[in-house]
Formats: structure tokens, sequence, C-alpha cells
């Protein structure tokens, strides 16, 4: 009996740290937009990285048109939209988007991929669903913050989102980001919509991805 129960605990345990080791997924109605920075300032190893971060993030969420749905672009001289909200979706189909967005280290005409969001991504044209209590909606910018334009310009674009119901969190990847722009690219407060790493000293950890997972589908 004493075997058997000691056995059964063992079961338990094992059961136990599954649980305690699964990976955070989130099951929100969300439109979420991916955009990644490919300008020159930021260099083909840092775009290889950020896009690795970016693939990492999608998979703890479940992707579907019913759940939380993904669009993705890079931004240079022009804008590179790898997938919109009206494409076929799977996670695998969002993974494989992100990874062959394309690096091409020019300006940063952040302005160009703002615009795109407001008059093309988040239009229903596009497949991106209609706000409300249920359905949400998030842009993440991976970017050292430097846009061609300035902020005045990213705060015209980003004020006029952020009407739309668009949530934004804003990722930092060098030690010399423009700090002022990356909180216009965060929505309030910041500490919570915002992350900055200097991948020159470190990489992204587990731990940073699912914090940031977990606070997106916290969108309200």
């Amino acid at each position: 009996m004493a075997r058997m129960i000691s056995n059964t605990a063992v079961v338990l345990f094992g059961w136990l740290l599954v649980l305690t080791n699964a990976e955070f997924n989130c099951q929100r109605k969300i439109d979420m937009v991916i955009l990644l920075d490919s300008s020159a300032s930021v260099t083909e190893d840092d775009f290889a990285t950020i896009k690795k971060f970016a693939a990492n993030l999608v998979k703890h969420f479940q992707i579907s048109k019913d759940k939380t749905n993904v669009a993705a672009m890079s931004f240079s001289q022009y804008v590179h939209t790898g997938r919109n909200f009206n494409d076929a979706v799977s996670q695998g189909a969002v993974v494989k988007a992100i990874e062959e967005l394309p690096y091409e280290g020019s300006t940063t005409r952040l302005d160009f991929a703002l615009e795109k969001l407001l008059g093309e991504t988040f239009n229903k044209v596009h497949g991106a669903r209609i706000p409300n209590k249920d359905i949400k909606r998030a842009v993440v910018v991976m970017t050292d913050g430097f846009s061609s334009r300035g902020i005045e310009i990213v705060k015209e674009y980003t004020d006029r989102l952020k009407t739309k119901n668009v949530k934004f969190f804003s990722v930092g990847i060098s030690a010399h980001v423009n700090k002022p722009e990356l909180d216009e690219l965060a929505s309030k407060p910041s500490d919570i919509h915002q992350l900055i790493v200097d991948l020159k000293k470190n990489s992204f950890t587990k731990d940073q991805v699912e914090r940031l997972a977990k606070e997106i589908c916290k969108v309200e």
C-alpha cells in the first residue's frame, strides 16, 4: 500500500511539474500587428534576432480567425508586408511570414508603416475585425526609435491609431535608443508596454518574451 501511495505521489508530482512549466498561451481575440525595423541603424544580425523574438512571441497565442490573428511587416525606405489579416491563418503561416520578412538596410520610414496601418491594415477589407468588448487591437513595434521623419510625425500617427482602439507595445533593440520615440510607440503605462534590450550585450530571454505576451493578452 505504501509503495502504491508513493508511486501515485510521483505521478502527481510529475503532473504538477508539467503544469508549472507549461508555456503561457493566450486565448483572447486580438488583431495584432508585428512591425520590424529593417533600417541601416539596425544590423542584419539584429534583424534576424528580432524576427526570432517575434516568431517566439506569437507562439504564445492561439492563432486563428476567431482568436488572435497576426499581420506582419518590416519597414525601412519601403514597407514590406509579410501577411495581412485576410491571409490564410495558422501559427505556422504566421511564423513563416515573419521569418521571410526582408532586411533592407536603408532609411527609417516608420511613418510609412504607421500610415499603412491606419489606411489599410486595420481596415475590414484587409480582414481586420471591428474592435469591441471582446475583440482587441495591438501593435508591437521593434525598433531603435530613430525614425527619419521624427517623433512629431510618429506621434501624429500613433495618436490617430489610438483613437481606433489600438494599443501599442514598443521593443527597443539597442543601447542607444531614442527613448522619447519609443515611449510614444508604447501605450500607458509605458513600463508594461515597453521592453528595451541591448542586443550587443544580451539577447532576449524566454521570460521577456512570455512577459510581453502576457501584457499583450491583457489589452483592453
